[in-house]
């Protein structure tokens, strides 16, 4: 069995109301995303599924951790993600994106995978610098001796002269 297929979601054997689903995400889920950023991980998720008539309302709460390296030492970090998101169905002629909330499917549809929204999900709920914290006396938790050699300037700072000559050359070609 594909470890995908618990995530479809059969809705037309539904009754309207609320329904949940619960997942437990770990390693293997990213495995199936060939360019995840995330390899390492585990992330409970939570969906509660509005089914009306026309339109399905899924409400993913997203609460873990996942490994990724550090920005700046480039050690691992063990990063929290934590996040809430709504992903709106309606039904229409086909397949359609209206926004990042809001997707159109073809009224014949009858199941929904929403893997590929739960891996966009966990993507988003990082941040965008993704630094080790410093302790309660301001020390970085990164590794110190790559700290040490970020922090070694260079011994010179006469500009090269490679810079001048092409500075040269265009002061020239501007007369």
């Amino acid at each position: 069995m594909d470890y995908l297929t618990q995530f479809v979601i059969p809705f037309i054997g539904l009754k309207p109301g609320l329904h949940t689903f619960d997942w437990e995400i770990e390693d293997k889920f990213f495995e199936y995303f060939e360019y995840s950023e995330i390899k390492t991980g585990r992330i409970s998720v939570h969906a509660e599924l509005e089914k009306d008539e026309r339109m399905l309302v899924f409400h993913f709460t997203l609460d873990g951790t996942v490994l990724l390296p550090c920005d700046r030492c480039y050690e691992t970090l063990e990063q929290k993600i934590e996040g809430k998101e709504i992903l709106i169905i309606k039904f229409g002629v086909g397949y359609y994106e209206e926004n990042e909330e809001l997707q159109i499917i073809p009224e014949g549809e009858t199941h929904l995978d929403v893997s590929s929204f739960i891996y966009e999900y966990c993507n988003l709920h990082l941040p965008a610098r993704r630094v080790h914290p410093d302790d309660e006396n301001g020390v970085s938790f990164c590794n110190p001796e790559t700290l040490k050699k970020l922090e070694m300037r260079p011994a010179s700072t006469e500009p090269d002269p490679r810079w001048e000559k092409l500075n040269k050359l265009r002061k020239d070609q501007k007369a």
